[in-house]
């Protein structure tokens, strides 16, 4: 494992050799769907604001309101300011299972698409694929990962997907443990985890 602060690598439970801190014996990374939520429950805010403003810029707020109200426009206007909180709570459903462990052992992922283990000393492979957001399984949603994460108007998170290769299964396929941008919080300090198990990415 490595310690949050000093970045050093220790056994988890272990004090840090930098700092002298306990070192997690387990790191939890979650789903972004809530981040994806929040995001676009902004973006119904602010629609919302210019759907009752707008029309009454030069009559006062209630006039404008009657007004619109009365045009027969409102409910459409209304249903097309709730879409993007509509599409926020569908991927925060989709994402609310995602779940990534990373201990001293093992990695193991719980998905909306199925769960994952892989014991480190299996991993025969670390790969970095480069991927666009429209590639992920997410599609092109997942660049709202950018948008207001971490308290910074741009994450600036890796453009790229990654693989753990594991051994091969009944079928004679390699087991695979695949991480795409604009799915899992905090992406950055979970490859320095994997990287500290397993070395830096090869390029695919």
């Amino acid at each position: 494992m490595l310690c949050p602060d000093c970045k050093l690598p220790a056994p988890g439970g272990a004090p840090c050799p930098g700092c002298g801190e306990r070192v997690p014996e387990r790191e939890t990374f979650g789903g972004q769907g809530g981040h994806y939520l929040r995001v676009l429950a902004l973006v119904s805010c602010a629609l919302l604001a210019i759907l009752m403003l707008y029309p009454s810029r030069h009559v006062g707020l209630a006039v404008g309101l009657r007004r619109l109200f009365r045009s027969g426009w409102a409910w459409l206007l209304l249903a097309i300011n709730l879409a993007p909180l509509g599409i926020g709570l569908y991927y925060w459903f989709l994402l609310r299972e995602e779940e990534i462990v990373v201990t001293d052992d093992y990695i193991a992922r719980s998905s909306h698409w199925g769960d994952e283990r892989l014991v480190w000393s299996d991993v025969q492979a670390f790969r970095r694929i480069p991927m666009l957001f429209s590639q992920t399984r997410l599609g092109r949603i997942a660049g709202l990962s950018e948008v207001l994460a971490g308290r910074r108007l741009l994450a600036r998170l890796p453009r790229a997907g990654y693989e753990l290769v594991g051994p091969e299964d009944a079928q004679g396929e390699p087991s695979l443990l695949r991480l795409e941008p604009g799915t899992i919080e905090d992406l950055p300090w979970l490859l320095q985890l994997i990287q500290e198990r397993v070395g830096p990415p090869e390029e695919a």
